[in-house]
């Protein structure tokens, strides 16, 4: 382990490197979001058009709840790896490429029957998914262990999801033109370009991270690490609770929206001619109000999300997360009441909720490294990486359902790729971006009154654990 920098500080070189791995993990996640429902049933086409829907969100449900326990598993190993280089960085060194490579092999489509497409799919989501999570939960549980400072975990925090929401960015940006530009006419084509694309980068981001960044925040001297003792530490971690339940709502709420966002605009909002303020009235495609809506919205998110460190200062990362998302989850909500020509409001609206509900990820993970701290307070024995694996669990547990969810709903209303929705499909798609997100939206905002680690209470922790720590040394 490295030395403390003065008065816990992160080198700017470091927190810009920690939000460089995150660029890179989002570049995937971010792709995962907007497009993997999209891929599967009108790409890939994982079933006969009638049920793709299905088939695709029975999918998601199964392998992210395996996946969601295969999380607990990598954070449970990671605290027990002892190397020259730390617990969790070895992991970002070893798993780029095969992080790279398995994205690349998900996204291809091979020429197989319908039979064989779904045992494809199955057999290569979930490889990327467990490559995903040993790479992707070593990267963020680096978050409680670079420094014990609970201000600059807010700062890295912040690095962290201004890269991870410029890789959102990039995604909603070039994806529809990699897909063009490669894809000749062959979207499949197109997005496996798109994919290498996006895997060689992540790959580099990976191994400078492992270069640069350094772990300082090491395990209580002569910890025993007896996996029953971790389990009932986190059980009987109040706050780690109600983030776990807050959490999985939160993720819910983004995944029951995002994952059927694009099959809003294509098939409820569709083609408009718009007056806009630089090309005068022009005519977009639904591919284009998408692309731009996210566009847009994602820089709003990046500048709100730079802004969290002063105004979590002010109102406490608790309170700041309960009003941000209480007010996008009334704008989710206004999505109900649009028509397919109110195109003004529903990019106003989209462009609204980026910028409020973008700090609120950046928010939790914060408060999630001062249960890590709470949790060594309380019981003597730290576990970083269960603490964040467990928390990546509540998130594919949200994704889970969230993927699902849409998939049996659209099944369910009539949903084929391609044709001319039914009144009954339109209006269950609507439903999936507007009514049931701002429900486990609210839901999450609710729980928060729970959340018992204040800024004052974080501050006392982590004083006493310093002091713990400079007699440790001294001994």
């Amino acid at each position: 382990m490295s030395a403390f920098p003065p008065d816990g500080r992160v080198p700017l070189r470091e927190k810009l490197s920690y939000g460089l791995a995150d660029f890179g993990n989002c570049l995937y996640w971010q792709f995962f979001k907007y497009y993997l429902l999209y891929f599967y049933t009108d790409i890939f086409k994982i079933a006969p058009k009638e049920h793709a829907a299905a088939v695709a969100g029975t999918m998601f449900l199964v392998v992210r709840l395996w996946d969601a326990v295969f999380d607990v598993v990598v954070g449970v190993v990671a605290d027990r790896t002892t190397s020259r280089w730390g617990k969790f960085r070895p992991y970002l060194l070893f798993g780029a490429v095969p992080f790279g490579l398995a994205g690349i092999i998900c996204f291809t489509t091979p020429s197989f029957d319908a039979t064989g497409k779904i045992i494809y799919a199955y057999v290569t989501y979930t490889f990327l998914m467990m490559v995903y999570s040993s790479v992707a939960i070593p990267q963020n549980s680096l978050l409680g262990v670079i420094t014990p400072n609970p201000v600059e975990r807010t700062s890295l925090s912040r690095y962290k999801f201004v890269f991870a929401f410029s890789a959102g960015l990039v995604v909603q940006f070039f994806t529809p033109r990699l897909v063009n530009w490669f894809g000749g006419g062959s979207a499949a084509h197109g997005y496996q370009m798109a994919l290498v694309c996006y895997a060689i980068v992540a790959a580099v981001l990976f191994i400078q991270c492992f270069l640069i960044v350094r772990e300082r925040v090491s395990p209580p001297a002569g910890q025993k690490t007896r996996l029953v003792d971790d389990a009932r530490d986190l059980l009987g971690n109040r706050p780690w609770l109600v983030l776990f339940a807050v959490t999985m709502a939160t993720i819910l709420s983004y995944a029951l929206r995002t994952g059927t966002l694009i099959h809003y605009y294509k098939y409820y909002v569709g083609a408009h001619d718009v007056n806009t303020i630089f090309w005068g009235v022009r005519h977009f495609t639904y591919e284009e109000l998408f692309s731009w809506s996210l566009v847009l919205g994602s820089v709003l998110t990046i500048a709100a999300t730079a802004m969290l460190p002063y105004a979590a200062r002010y109102v406490g990362k608790k309170m700041l997360y309960a009003i941000l998302m209480g007010i996008s989850n009334v704008a989710v909500l206004a999505y109900y009441f649009l028509s397919p020509d109110q195109i003004g409001w529903i990019v106003g609206l989209q462009l609204f909720v980026s910028m409020a509900q973008g700090p609120t990820s950046a928010i939790l993970w914060a408060m999630y490294a001062d249960c890590a701290d709470y949790s060594e307070w309380k019981n003597g024995r730290r576990a970083t990486g269960l603490v964040f694996s467990a928390a990546v669990m509540s998130q594919k547990f949200g994704w889970s359902l969230g993927g699902a969810i849409p998939g049996w709903l659209l099944a369910y209303v009539g949903y084929v790729a391609d044709t001319q929705l039914s009144a009954q499909a339109l209006h269950g798609l609507l439903l999936t971006v507007s009514i049931l997100p701002s429900i486990a939206g609210f839901l999450a905002t609710g729980c928060t009154l729970f959340y018992s680690l204040d800024e004052r209470r974080v501050a006392q922790i982590g004083e006493e654990l310093a002091k713990r720590r400079e007699f440790e040394a001294v001994r």
